[in-house]
């Protein structure tokens, strides 16, 4: 029996790939665009402080978990983007496309981030692969900050990026459509 009954073209057809690495690219192009306007932790509010632009490094994972492991992140996104991959194609029609390829649009722009961009150690965001001395730490550049009404248990959102906004639209696009397939199914 064959693991895979598609090819690969067939299930990430070309026109998904390019907007995969058209979102991608616009992903890169904010982030530097606020690196090239902002220092960390610099912030511009609009609507009285209900959204800041403020530039942030996330070393960590999801949320700002796990900071400053810089080989545990970068494995750990490669091997998660690898595992969407190869379940994306093995279960190609589970969930719809779009959902896909907004994840897809997600992990791979915050992965580029941790190959090459990088906090030195005296401050600043500067762009290379991987770490050049043992002091910079390499991670995502995060921008979009929203508060929250006083009476929700956060004050302020983590910032997030474009990428972010990615992957939570896509899953919430494949929770939907595969709940809808398991009724269906079940019909």
């Amino acid at each position: 029996m064959k693991y895979f009954d598609k090819r690969f073209l067939e299930v990430l057809k070309p026109p998904y790939i390019a907007f995969i690495l058209l979102g991608v690219l616009i992903d890169l192009f904010t982030k530097y665009l606020v690196i090239q306007n902002y220092s960390v932790h610099d912030s511009q509010c609009y609507m009285d402080g209900l959204f800041c632009m403020t530039l942030t490094f996330n070393t960590g994972f999801v949320f700002g978990m796990f900071q400053n492991n810089a080989i545990l992140s970068l494995v750990t996104t490669g091997i998660a983007i690898l595992f969407l991959i190869l379940y994306r194609w093995k279960n190609y029609d589970i969930g719809h496309d779009w959902g896909w390829n907004l994840v897809m649009v997600g992990a791979f722009g915050n992965f580029f981030d941790k190959f090459f961009v990088k906090m030195p150690p005296g401050g600043g965001v500067k762009f290379g692969f991987s770490p050049t001395s043992q002091n910079e730490f390499i991670g995502v550049v995060d921008f979009l900050d929203f508060d929250w009404p006083d009476f929700l248990v956060f004050h302020r959102w983590p910032a997030f990026n474009f990428a972010d906004s990615c992957i939570s639209v896509g899953l919430v696009i494949l929770i939907i459509t595969m709940n809808f397939k398991e009724k269906e199914s079940e019909v």
